[in-house]
């Protein structure tokens, strides 16, 4: 059900390419924007339907998964609250290429994409945010591609860990990440057995915290330090 809040709107102004806008311009968003609550499981957006809009993640959080006919989906990443995603789609106009489905009870915030069209016709300022955000998007599927080559599974899993708080494309993620050992697995590329004995060491390590549903990071530079190495030769035995 769509629905136009004070919530939704304080989100919109929250965001950091809403605060680059004028104030008429400002207004204009808010009042073409609409949220939708979803329950969990819920398919925000379907692969291969029409793009309508440019979504942002108010509350709760989202993945985005391809293949989810077939028996092996493959999940390309989680947004968290605060983030937005699917400009590249807006831009090329083209029928969505993913399914982006909530993860618990979650609401998202639509930009109608005649509006997002509008502000990259009239917005500098927009413009250059949706660069910025293609461009990091960018680095995080190549930094995919180069997980894919990567033997060790800590390590994959520490940069799945990692990737959830790109400054840029997840500007409020929060230290608990509300996303389940399986999913966490997928977005590595690791079997759930194997993220499960991965999680286990990290905890020893105190780089985290595991909680039911949840994952709480508590040594963020430790766990880049660890994406950016080999293996971690301190725990050859853990598999």
């Amino acid at each position: 059900m769509k629905n136009r809040t004070c919530n939704a709107r304080e989100f919109l102004l929250e965001s950091p390419w809403m605060q680059s806008l004028g104030a008429a311009v400002q207004e204009r968003v808010i009042a073409e924007a609409y949220d939708i609550l979803h329950r969990e499981g819920d398919i925000v957006a379907r692969q291969g339907e029409p793009v309508c809009s440019w979504i942002g993640v108010a509350e709760g959080l989202l993945k985005v998964v391809g293949g989810v006919s077939t028996s092996r989906p493959v999940i390309y990443s989680s947004v968290p609250v605060g983030s937005w995603m699917g400009e590249g789609s807006v831009i090329k106009n083209e029928p969505r290429l993913y399914d982006v489905i909530a993860i618990g009870g979650t609401r998202t915030i639509h930009v109608p994409r005649a509006t997002f069209r509008w502000l990259l016709e009239s917005s500098f300022e927009f413009n250059h945010f949706v660069i910025s955000h293609l461009n990091e998007r960018l680095g995080q599927f190549m930094s995919m591609v180069e997980t894919t080559r990567i033997d060790d599974p800590m390590v994959r899993l520490a940069r799945a860990l990692v990737g959830l708080f790109n400054p840029v494309l997840y500007p409020k993620t929060s230290a608990v990440l509300t996303v389940s050992q399986q999913e966490l697995g997928d977005l590595a590329g690791i079997t759930r057995q194997r993220t499960n004995a991965a999680l286990q060491v990290l905890k020893r390590l105190g780089m985290i915290e595991i909680r039911r549903g949840a994952i709480v990071v508590l040594d963020l530079p430790a766990l880049k330090a660890l994406s950016r190495s080999s293996s971690l030769l301190d725990a050859p035995s853990a598999y």
